[in-house]
């Protein structure tokens, strides 16, 4: 089993449920997870789980009873990935306590210790994009454990130039690497996994030097004696001035033309795409080739002999020949801005096709008409129920 590199990763935790006044404390993340799914289990028979606030009365809402967390789920599913998430944020901010107790002489948090409990808001399951799997999640524990199997699993293939790599195979990503935990560690930038939380604040960090670096900084600014040559700002040791200093040196210049870039590795793949013939991608079924692994992708798309894509809006009926299309489909006809765009005049609840919130005010509403359900839009960008074609009918 591959290891994050914190050294408390297979001991013994200490997890303690913040699940209203409850005292469990697990041991391990199997038997913690198990105990949080029995109160899941209870909440969604107790007669309180479900409120009307004031200003949504038909909005069915769901209360997180986790201590000082005071998220309202829209659904049972969204309130079942939120508070799993509070299980693995519990293990973080366990291993961020062990980190702090091993270093004495940091100082102590001066965050808010009010946000020790929140979390991100997760809206949706944990899909893993890794090539042919789209395995779905609720609890970001078992979703990091399964993307690290992919990565301890992945062997080394040939890539240009005679070598060999292993390469990540995430959704819409070419990038190569030396080695197996070079690729998982690079999973996290997909996954946005974090490894360790402070145990005063909550807030989490993508690896332990972060980490440090937050405690470091805790220090009051009579302290913070390292300070940089160039805008006179103080910093508590000197790693944390050299990293600022870097923001200060010259960006780096291309040398085929006048772009400048901010880093060495962005120079890279801006000579690689503008300055580069090479295109080692090739297609199998005609003779174009391609920069990278997703521009071959989108272009092998173009090669079914059917529409391969459905829209999968109950009652639309679209399809297409390639999956971009079917997004932009997707954006145009059933989003507003990224929302559902269909919405409920007398409940408020959105739906993404006009067919749907038919059934809706049917079903629901009790609404019929003899002829079909017209929509009008209305200054904020949702279609709502023409009411006075409607009445007219």
């Amino acid at each position: 089993v591959m290891t994050t590199g914190n050294k408390f990763k297979n001991s013994e935790l200490i997890l303690l449920c913040e699940w209203e006044e409850c005292l469990f404390v697990g041991k391990c993340m199997e038997e913690f997870c198990d105990h949080i799914a029995e109160h899941l289990k209870a909440y969604e028979q107790h007669p309180l789980a479900r409120t009307d606030t004031k200003l949504n009365l038909f909005k069915e809402q769901y209360q997180c009873w986790w201590r000082n967390c005071e998220f309202l789920a829209t659904d049972s599913r969204e309130l079942v990935t939120h508070v799993n998430f509070h299980s693995y944020h519990t293990k973080l901010k366990f291993l961020g306590s062990q980190l702090k107790a091993s270093h004495q002489d940091w100082p102590a948090c001066s965050q808010n210790s009010h946000t020790q409990n929140q979390i991100p808001r997760i809206s949706e399951m944990f899909v893993c994009h890794w090539e042919n799997c789209n395995v779905t999640y609720n609890n970001p524990e078992w979703f990091y454990r399964h993307v690290a199997i992919h990565a301890y699993s992945t062997e080394k293939e040939n890539i240009p130039n005679n070598k060999k790599a292993v390469c990540c195979h995430w959704k819409d990503c070419s990038r190569t690497f030396k080695g197996k935990y070079k690729l998982w560690d690079h999973l996290r930038t997909h996954t946005q996994e974090r490894v360790v939380a402070c145990p005063s604040c909550g807030v989490m960090f993508s690896n332990n030097t972060k980490f440090f670096d937050h405690a470091r900084r805790q220090v009051s600014e009579d302290q913070q004696v390292f300070i940089c040559q160039n805008c006179g700002k103080h910093f508590a040791n000197e790693r944390l001035l050299r990293d600022h200093a870097r923001g200060h040196v010259t960006h780096a210049t291309c040398p085929f033309c006048d772009v400048v870039c901010t880093s060495v590795s962005s120079l890279k793949v801006h000579i690689r795409f503008r300055h580069c013939e090479e295109r080692p991608f090739h297609c199998d079924f005609c003779e174009s080739s391609f920069k990278n692994a997703y521009d071959l992708h989108k272009h092998v798309e173009t090669h079914n002999d059917s529409d391969a894509y459905s829209c999968d809006v109950e009652g639309c009926v679209f399809t297409s020949r390639t999956s971009q299309i079917l997004r932009q489909h997707y954006k145009k006809a059933h989003t507003n801005n990224g929302k559902l765009k269909y919405k409920c005049h007398i409940c408020q609840k959105c739906f993404s096709w006009c067919y749907t919130l038919t059934l809706h005010l049917r079903k629901v509403h009790k609404l019929s008409s003899h002829s079909r359900f017209r929509y009008k839009e209305d200054d904020d960008g949702y279609m709502r129920l023409n009411v006075a074609v409607f009445n007219t009918v």
